[in-house]
Parts: C-alpha cells; sequence; structure tokens
C-alpha cells in the first residue's frame, strides 16, 4: 500500500503548518491500522497505540532520513515498535506448537465459506510471534528482508531463517490444527472467500507443498 508521503509534505509538517499535519496523518491512518491490528486484538489498544505512534511520529519527524529508509518503513517501525511493548505487557499470551504428529478431521467446508479476515488473522496470531512478524512484513506488507531487518532489529539471513520457518507453521498447521480456517483449503480453495491476505497464507503454503 502505497501512502504517498513526499519530501515536501514532511517539511510542511516540520514547519508545524496544521494542513500538511492533517494530512499526512489522514494519509497514514489506514495503513498504520492495518498493521496495529495485525498486532493487537483489542480495538481500544489500537487507538491507543496508533496515538502514541502518531504522537511520537510527529515529535521525531526531524528525524526522519530519507536516505536510510522510505517513510513507509519509517513510521511502521514506529507502530510496530509500540505494539510488541503492548504486547510485552499482556499477560496470557503464550503460543503453543503443534505437534506435526496430532491428526484430527478436516473442519465441514461451509466453514471455509464464511470465514473472515479478521478470523484469519486470529488464527495466524497462533503462529510464534518472531514468525508471525516476518510473515506479516515480508509477505503480506511487502517489505524486503533488508528492510525487516532494520524494522525488527535483526539480519536479513534471520529474517529469512524466521520467513521459512512461517511457512512450515503453516503448513503443519493447516494439517494439524482442528481450529484452521484452511485445513481443507486445496479441497475446497474455489469456495473461499479470497482476500490478498487468504492469497499470501495460500501461497506460503503452496511453497512449503
Amino acid at each position: 500500500m502505497d501512502i504517498g508521503i513526499d519530501p515536501k509534505l514532511i517539511a510542511d509538517c516540520i514547519a508545524n503548518q496544521r494542513a500538511a499535519q492533517r494530512q499526512l496523518y489522514d494519509r497514514c491512518l489506514p495503513y498504520l491500522s492495518l498493521i496495529a491490528r495485525r498486532y493487537l486484538r483489542k480495538e481500544a489498544e489500537v487507538k491507543d497505540v496508533l496515538q502514541d505512534s502518531f504522537i511520537a511520529i510527529f515529535q521525531k519527524l526531524h528525524q526522519f532520513d530519507a536516505g536510510r529508509a522510505s517513510f513507509k518503513t519509517w513510521a511502521t517501525r514506529i507502530v510496530i515498535n509500540n505494539c510488541l511493548k503492548r504486547n510485552d505487557k499482556q499477560a496470557g499470551s503464550v503460543t503453543v506448537e503443534l505437534h506435526p504428529d496430532v491428526h484430527a478431521p478436516a473442519l465441514d467446508p461451509e466453514v471455509l465459506t464464511t470465514f473472515n479476515n479478521k478470523e484469519l488473522t486470529d488464527w495466524l496470531r497462533q503462529m510464534p510471534q518472531q514468525y508471525y512478524e516476518v510473515f506479516n512484513l515480508n509477505i503480506v506488507e511487502g517489505f524486503s528482508h533488508a528492510e525487516i531487518a532494520e524494522l525488527l532489529g535483526i539480519d536479513a539471513a534471520l529474517s529469512r531463517q524466521r520467513l521459512s520457518r512461517a511457512r512450515k507453521w503453516l503448513a503443519r498447521a493447516c494439517r494439524t490444527d482442528t481450529n484452521s480456517p484452511l485445513r481443507a483449503e486445496y479441497t475446497y480453495r474455489k469456495r473461499l472467500q479470497i482476500t490478498p491476505l487468504l492469497l499470501a497464507v495460500l501461497a506460503c503454503i503452496d511453497h512449503v507443498n
């Protein structure tokens, strides 16, 4: 998603021009809201993190260096960091690894015709958090591994490793997790509500298999 922030708009915001600041806020809000909702479950938390993030964006805007990263990457890092800080404070967010030998019957195909992006995102959150972060940034948002390394403070090789493990988690979970909305994804794929997120998930599964 291109949020279309040009250097002049940034300069006008730094100069405290209210109209420019409002324009930057309006352009960024839809995209940054999507980012926050992938990491936070409660809408109240999303609103709090976005408020804190926009305060930080405007306060630190003079520090933004277009030579090091795009504005999108820079702003995304602020939101993700705030989401991760919020998640670190939450109790009971334990991720359970699925055993590869567990077997269960497939879901009724009618279930697959009704699930939505929120249900899919909620299910994906069961993935180990480090894998989930890289999956979202690379597969869903389209960031390169170099950009992800900058966002998460890791090296690009580790980002690639985590993506590989995220793909393996997806393939295994679709076969073994009774709560997976994609357990019968190959048999009933034509009946699914196709969305960009779903396509990204299915592409990852195909990559492994």
